[in-house]
């Protein structure tokens, strides 16, 4: 992993002891994101939309592809899909299901359900996030930003770029068996796409360990998605 990476999951250490700003320096900073973004307007095409991804999960070194349908603030679908195998994931508000193959849908909860609300809240957009400035805080370490955001119990952190305003690491962490996992995911190759930034590369670190690397094919904005796409 690299010293960048190392740093990033440090910032998660170090919360606690660093001096927080006020909520008015965190919605004057989500207003340079969001410009930076595309501007309001734009960004709210983020609310619904659909990803395809092509996947490569590092352990193992299988090649596959994820379809993720985001409608927010409270809706996802996750497909992937491996030469091999598929699984759909879907997290409907307070609802969370997983199909493997052809199989019946299971309903989830625990470790399985707070992974899926924390890739949701991973996928916020700026202007999403300006929306529950009351649960954000923020603290500035070195040359980066972290905007941390508290839901339904779950910690989610966007690490943001001094310099350029771009969102460029998530992390967050899960309880699993008494001890804490902490995720990453690193963004790069920045793209506009239809008046709007987007990241078309993820990095995902699980346990400091690198675990996925994804390439975005395809994107669309204000997607026309219908309600039984999050039911199972």
């Amino acid at each position: 992993m690299s010293s960048y990476t190392r740093k990033a999951l440090l910032i998660l250490l170090v919360f606690t002891f660093s001096g927080e700003l006020r909520a008015s320096d965190i919605n004057t900073i989500l207003d340079k994101i969001i410009l930076t973004y595309g501007g309001e307007q734009n960004l709210l095409k983020l609310d619904n939309m659909v990803q395809e991804w092509d996947m490569l999960a590092l352990i193992g070194n299988r090649q596959g592809s994820e379809v993720r349908s985001v409608r927010a603030p409270g809706q996802l679908r996750a497909h992937l899909s491996y030469p091999e195998k598929f699984e759909t994931r879907i997290l409907n508000d307070d609802s969370a299901y997983t199909v493997f193959g052809n199989n019946p849908p299971e309903t989830v909860s625990g470790i399985q359900k707070d992974a899926m609300k924390l890739q949701l809240m991973r996928v916020y957009s700026p202007l999403m996030l300006q929306k529950k400035l009351e649960s954000l805080s923020l603290v500035e370490q070195g040359d980066m930003l972290a905007i941390s955001l508290v839901e339904n119990g779950l910690h989610v952190h966007y690490l943001v770029n001094q310099e350029n305003w771009q969102i460029e690491k998530v992390a967050g962490s899960l309880m699993a068996g008494g001890r804490e996992i902490q995720f990453l995911t690193e963004y790069s190759d920045f793209r506009f796409v239809d008046g709007v930034l987007m990241h078309f590369h993820e990095s995902k670190f699980a346990a400091g360990t690198n675990t996925a690397k994804l390439q975005m094919r395809k994107v669309t904005l204000d997607a026309d998605l219908e309600d039984d796409l999050f039911k199972p």
